[in-house]
């Protein structure tokens, strides 16, 4: 076992790498073992770190197995040598830079959520254990009260089986740019910091950005929503609160010279009573404004996309806070999608908006999956923003493991359905990640009965997940995909998220690290 460090640098709000820490003495040569954890809110915190029976603490302390998740001093266990990345822009919406593999401490879009471990904790001491590189995880997943993500719709890969008719175009786009471009950085040490920094885009590049980007839009022949920049917090400590009505008036005298229509935010936000504390996203709930302003749009039309209107949303981690329910207020009205990942800057929409407007992509795929692909492959680019001590070693990937069900099993289509998605989901991640012969490991749901679940859904979505690592059913996934059954795991647990039990997925997640050392290297 390789020595732990105990260091984590502080994450702000109101800043997207922002964390110091301090540097390996040994240097890494080996590239990064990069696996990808994936999945619906089990694959997140679950089970209590401090508490009576079920919780972290009393696991340790009744079960020696696990004692070593403390040090000599009763302290939980940091390690330098795995790091945890969470993918997901709505839980990582401000790329902060990744953690060391610890109990605790995690943050979601600026709100600490602490008290909770999940299967990768164990997961990744099973991997830092086994391989002398260092370890990377890339965790894809959505927390409750968010929603979870089905693999019928939202992870529907493109081979799945998506919407077929290409006909049309767009019909509405609601986009915004500004809070990321208003960042003020600190060019010699990357870090966010208004009383030393410069804007990530100065006041006449963002000008000159926003119009070409407007310019391309109207090519589209879609009716062009702006929603203006939300204001800052007098506190934040990478934004003025004098700029965002500085940029915004800029991006009005592009909109009125072009007739796009202009979503004022920044007013509603403020109407609203907002902001409230230092952080970007303290902006209330934008999305009843946002869905009556493209209504309104929609409305004007002379004519759009049948059966139903195409709505892209295209933005920062403030449209993606809003994007859930303004698509729910739409349903049945229109067909609401949005730009994969984070919009960040006018710099980052001018180098893939082409890739934003391609109508296919969105037709074809689960938004879910477009997220997916987007953060890892996005991570990946970026590794000396993603990786403490990163020394560029560059990486390999090591495998996927996919822990999901929550939602299909609430559904007989998708229940239906699951086996055939999930097929699909390995071989068109691995095409689109370029890993034809990626190591997949699929932990099949375990609570067999419970308040609000169909026992005959969740043994169809379970035999499927088990199916998917029959090598004679699928000869192709011989000693490259296995599939492990949670429920010897799980306990009796009768709730969707095993009742919150860390012994349960400290099992769980030392189950999957397990097979997934078992498969082939790749």
């Amino acid at each position: 076992m390789k020595n732990f460090r105990k260091t984590f640098g502080a994450i702000t709000r109101c800043a997207f790498v922002a964390s110091t820490f301090v540097t390996s003495a040994i240097a890494e040569t080996n590239p990064l073992k990069v696996f990808i954890l994936a999945g619906d809110e089990n694959m997140l915190e679950q089970a209590p770190i401090d508490g009576a029976a079920g919780s972290l603490a009393t696991t340790v302390k009744e079960n020696p197995r696990y004692a070593f998740l403390k040090d000599s001093k009763g302290e939980w266990i940091k390690r330098d040598d795995v790091v945890l990345y969470d993918v997901q822009p709505l839980h990582n919406n401000t790329k902060t830079m990744g953690r060391f593999l610890q109990v605790g401490d995690v943050s979601y879009g600026g709100k600490k959520v602490s008290n909770a471990i999940g299967a990768d904790l164990m997961f990744g001491h099973v991997m830092g254990n086994h391989f002398d590189e260092s370890v990377l995880l890339l965790r894809f997943a959505v927390r409750e009260g968010k929603g979870s993500r089905s693999l019928g719709h939202d992870y529907r890969p493109p081979s799945g089986g998506g919407g077929p008719d290409l006909a049309g175009g767009w019909d509405v786009i609601h986009f915004n740019w500004g809070v990321w471009d208003t960042y003020y950085l600190d060019k010699a040490t990357r870090k966010l910091d208004k009383t030393k920094g410069q804007p990530i885009t100065p006041i006449d590049v963002y000008e000159k950005n926003l119009r070409e980007l407007v310019k391309r839009l109207k090519k589209t022949g879609a009716t062009l929503i702006w929603a203006s920049t939300t204001p800052f917090h007098e506190d934040c400590t990478a934004n003025f609160k004098d700029d965002a009505p500085r940029y915004n008036a800029v991006a009005k005298k592009i909109m009125d010279e072009n007739g796009v229509i202009i979503d004022d935010l920044y007013s509603e936000t403020l109407r609203q009573g907002f902001p409230k504390r230092a952080d970007v996203h303290s902006v209330g709930t934008l999305a009843p404004k946002v869905t009556e302003t493209i209504l309104a749009a929609l409305a004007a039309r002379k004519s759009s996309t049948k059966p139903l209107p195409r709505v892209l949303l295209i933005g920062d981690s403030i449209t993606g806070s809003y994007e859930q329910q303004v698509t729910a207020k739409l349903d049945g009205k229109a067909a609401v999608f949005k730009n994969p990942g984070n919009g960040e800057h006018t710099g980052t929409g001018l180098a893939k908006i082409e890739q934003w407007l391609d109508l296919k992509k969105y037709l074809l795929n689960g938004q879910e999956y477009l997220e997916l692909v987007s953060g890892v492959n996005d991570a990946l680019a970026n590794l000396n923003r993603v990786v403490p001590d990163y020394q560029n070693q560059g990486y390999k990937l090591g495998g996927f493991v996919w822990f999901q069900g929550i939602k299909d099993i609430k559904s007989p289509s998708m229940a239906e359905q699951y086996e055939k998605n999930l097929a699909s989901l390995i071989r068109d991640l691995r095409k689109d990640l370029k890993a034809p012969n990626l190591p997949f490991v699929v932990g099949a749901f375990g609570v067999r009965e419970g308040p609000g679940m169909d026992p005959k859904l969740i043994k169809k979505v379970h035999d499927a997940q088990m199916a998917v690592g029959d090598v004679k059913k699928y000869p192709e996934f011989a000693g490259n995909v296995k599939s492990i059954d949670t429920t010897e795991y799980a306990h009796g647990a009768k709730s969707m998220n095993y009742n919150s039990n860390a012994e349960v997925f400290l099992e769980i997640g030392e189950a999957l690290g397990k097979e997934m050392i078992a498969l082939p290297a790749r």
